[in-house]
């Protein structure tokens, strides 16, 4: 996966847009954008390190030199499954088949239907 790509996944993981990181790395919506689109590509490393901190993921990861916070998410996801909050999709014909970008896609939906789970949970208290 291109660091364009993981950038717009992690931006959009967060729940942020263009212009919201954009402030947080004191650039225009328009920079961020074209860091996105890959039309900027070669970023300083503060650059770099500033966009990281604000998504909450390493710069190594940015970068796509480590799947840290893949396999971070994958353990949190094995955990909700034992604790019965989600079944294993895993386990399901086709997972294997999707690309990184897809498990990445998927890992997202089920991070939001946890989320919704929980908050339903949190209700009911």
């Amino acid at each position: 996966m291109t660091f364009s790509k993981r950038l717009k996944m992690a931006r959009e993981n967060k729940g942020i847009t263009l212009a919201e990181l954009g402030k947080l790395i004191n650039k225009t919506e328009a920079t961020v954008q074209r860091y996105e689109s890959g039309n900027i590509k070669n970023l300083k490393n503060d650059t770099i390190e500033s966009i990281a901190k604000a998504l909450n993921i390493s710069p190594s990861f940015l970068m796509g030199w480590d799947d840290k916070e893949t396999s971070q998410s994958i353990d949190i996801v094995k955990n909700l499954e034992e604790q019965g909050i989600i079944i294993n999709f895993a386990d399901y014909e086709g997972f294997e088949k999707l690309s990184d970008e897809e498990k990445l896609e998927f890992q997202k939906k089920i991070e939001e239907a946890v989320q919704f789970e929980l908050f339903k949970r949190n209700q009911g208290k």
